[in-house]
């Protein structure tokens, strides 16, 4: 008898939970079609997620900007990208690339839009958010003699940027490589005036 290992299990069921919440939404999205779905029993979610909303709630922080951003946490960045541009161009590049595979996209879309119903999802994004803020913030102040809250804002301009591209890409005209050089040279040229003033 072949039996499944229980990351397996576990994968295909986020799997499931992934493309079902992300094409119906979490609200119209049942433990019964998730199951359905990952070709597994109903008691066997129950083996791995205490509710949907325990599901619901990790998927949350798996589809966080600061999950799609490897090279923030890279201690030795300096050495690898020499010049800021350069790594805000690799962070946005994997921040891309993350959001173009499984459904994440959509459902950190959907994230937001019930974050005001949700407490715990709420929580998530605004930690998750202010920790990204401030490594990224970090890291420019690494490259550019600038205060931080300088570097704080400019971060932020570079992340609702991408955001924005991912929700209105299509209206853009602009290919993604293209739009990143282009956000890329305006939050360095705004680095710019500021560590000047």
């Amino acid at each position: 008898m072949v039996t499944k290992s229980p990351g397996k299990i576990r994968e295909k069921l986020v799997s499931a939970a992934m493309e079902l919440f992300a094409k119906k939404g979490f609200d119209k999205t049942t433990v019964d079609e998730i199951v359905a779905k990952a070709g597994v029993a109903k008691g066997t979610f129950y083996l791995y997620f205490k509710s949907k909303k325990d599901l619901i709630n990790e998927l949350a922080f798996e589809v966080m900007p600061i999950m799609s951003m490897p090279s923030l946490s890279d201690p030795y960045i300096t050495i690898s990208y020499p010049n800021l541009a350069g790594y805000l161009l690799q962070l946005g590049r994997e921040f891309m690339e993350f959001y173009s595979t499984e459904y994440r996209a959509e459902i950190f879309f959907h994230m937001l839009s019930i974050g005001e119903r949700m407490r715990s999802i709420r929580e998530i994004y605004t930690q998750s958010c202010a920790e990204l803020l401030r490594e990224g913030a970090r890291r420019i102040t690494a490259y550019v003699k600038v205060g931080f809250e300088d570097a704080l804002i400019a971060f932020q301009m570079f992340i609702a940027a991408l955001m924005h591209y991912l929700h209105s890409k299509n209206c853009l005209g602009f290919s993604e490589e293209h739009y990143l050089k282009r956000v890329v040279l305006a939050v360095v040229n705004n680095l710019k005036i500021a560590s000047s003033v």
